[in-house]
């Protein structure tokens, strides 16, 4: 399953490269579909419909008891040492646990639909939505296992892949329903189970292809004492981690429902999917870390690991401040071409959090290598107290700034993150280029004062069409000079890509 054969180097480049050549596939297409939804839906209808989806996604750290996530821990080592007795006795333990714990929790939700659509959503129309999305809470978590697995193995032509199809799918769905003019609150979300059980399909097709035939049909499931204690042991710590990071990426979204209502909520869910565009470009190349991680980690290869941090630390720094300054200047921008001008407001909010950016950018590489090097109870103890730090201040900032004092919670509660973070993995780095760092951001303020002055006043009363023209080309123009005073520094890091290129 592994390339033992490549090098760290070509395990990002090539990796790197279905990875990216599928994110920016699939990015588009979740925008192509909420377009869609902001243009047919009223503000209050998105905030119901991806206000349902953040509480199923809150819900769904219990689907498995941790034992997906443990997958991306043990399985590495499982798949170094060929043992394929105990891969497969180890997902069929998280395949019956997940079908288990996906039910109870998807009746539960389906009962309870009618409380939550009186008592906390205040609408009626919730009712039939959280009941399509129970179905679809059942589906996901077994598409998701599939990912993990081609995740864990390093197949990124198979993981982005599939997911591609999905997402696809709920694009062609979303499209034929506005076409057609059926597009409800309760068909649109239909369009999510369709797509999810396209990617079940083919993700399963791809499955026993390129794993069970070859690797996995001969071999036994066995019940290992031993092994069924470290996984649990490991399970139970990622089932607070994942509780505790999906509750710290949920919360906003629930607190603004309850005490502001679908309508902030909507505002508020679009501008999350605004945030995010930058996360289509990191998230592929940084979650491919875990399995990378722990490969290293493994074989005991800690050199390569600080290698890695110092490399990633040193660039993505630099990208998040870039990053954030753009998002500041052009925030309202962005909202108005991507969801019309009645979601404005979403830009605006986009205001407040875009500086902070940068910190989630880097905790992101810290999480993934406390991750991969097993320090799963390091990471519960971090995103507590980040957890606390970010419902403190939304329910102080909410109450005092409304839907855009949420985004400044969430902003500032990126920093504990980071610094703890960081503090926990400083034994894997070896320094950071300030000088490069400094640069970079007296670069990035001068780029964002002429862009205030001399190119916003352009997107004034034009199409959106216009507007979408006028600011691709204005970051392709601004990247000019970013890659003009940092050429030099691309020759090094090509160089330290060659010195990590030499075989194990």
């Amino acid at each position: 399953m592994l390339n033992h054969s490549e090098s760290l180097a070509e395990k990002f480049i090539k990796k790197g490269f279905w990875l990216y050549l599928f994110s920016f596939l699939v990015g588009p297409l979740g925008y192509v579909v909420k377009i869609i939804l902001s243009g047919d839906l009223s503000v209050d209808e998105i905030g119901l419909l991806y206000g349902v989806l953040s509480l199923v996604g809150l819900l769904s750290v219990y689907h498995d008891l941790g034992l997906t996530e443990s997958l991306n821990f043990f399985l590495p080592k499982f798949i170094v040492q060929k043992d394929w007795t105990r891969f497969k006795s180890l997902v069929m333990y998280s395949v019956g646990a997940q079908v288990i714990t996906s039910t109870i929790i998807g009746l539960i939700l389906f009962v309870s639909s009618w409380y939550l659509a009186e008592h906390y959503f205040r609408s009626s129309e919730a009712v039939g939505v959280i009941q399509v999305f129970c179905l679809f809470f059942f589906g996901i978590n077994i598409h998701s296992m599939n990912m993990t697995i081609f995740g864990v193995s390093q197949n990124t032509k198979l993981q982005k892949g599939t997911e591609f199809l999905r997402m696809l799918f709920v694009v062609f769905f979303t499209l034929g329903l506005y076409l057609m003019n059926q597009g409800n609150l309760i068909t649109y979300a239909w369009t999510w189970i369709g797509g999810v059980a396209v990617g079940i399909l083919f993700g399963s097709i791809f499955m026993y292809r390129s794993y069970y035939l070859p690797y996995l049909r001969d071999a036994d499931i066995i019940y290992d004492k031993e092994l069924v204690r470290k996984v649990i042991k490991y399970a139970l710590w990622v089932v607070l981690a994942a509780n505790v990071w999906w509750i710290l990426g949920q919360v906003d979204m629930q607190l603004i429902i309850y005490f502001l209502g679908t309508r902030d909520a909507g505002y508020y869910t679009n501008y999350l999917s605004i945030i995010g565009i930058p996360f289509i470009i990191i998230t592929p190349i940084i979650g491919f870390l875990f399995p990378v991680i722990s490969e290293l980690h493994g074989k005991g290869d800690e050199e390569k690991i600080i290698a890695i941090k110092t490399l990633f630390y040193k660039y993505f720094a630099v990208i998040g401040i870039i990053t954030g300054m753009f998002m500041f200047i052009f925030g309202p921008t962005i909202a108005s071409i991507l969801f019309g001008e009645k979601f404005l407001m979403s830009g605006v909010i986009l205001q407040y959090s875009a500086f902070f950016i940068v910190c989630n950018f880097l905790l992101q590489i810290n999480f993934q290598i406390l991750a991969g090097v097993g320090r799963i109870q390091e990471r519960v103890k971090i995103l507590g107290v980040g957890l606390l730090f970010n419902v403190i201040l939304n329910l102080i900032l909410i109450r005092l700034y409304g839907v855009v004092g949420s985004a400044l919670a969430v902003g500032l509660s990126w920093i504990p993150l980071w610094y703890l973070s960081d503090r926990a993995t400083r034994m894997y780095s070896n320094g950071f280029d300030m000088i490069f760092f400094i640069k970079n951001l007296m670069l990035s303020i001068i780029m964002g004062i002429l862009a205030h002055y001399f190119i916003l006043p352009f997107f004034v009363d034009i199409s959106r069409v216009s507007a979408l023209i006028l600011l691709m080309g204005t970051m392709i123009v601004a990247a000019l000079p970013f890659l003009f005073v940092n050429l030099q520094e691309w020759k090094l890091f090509l160089g330290e890509l060659r010195k990590l290129r030499k075989k194990n």
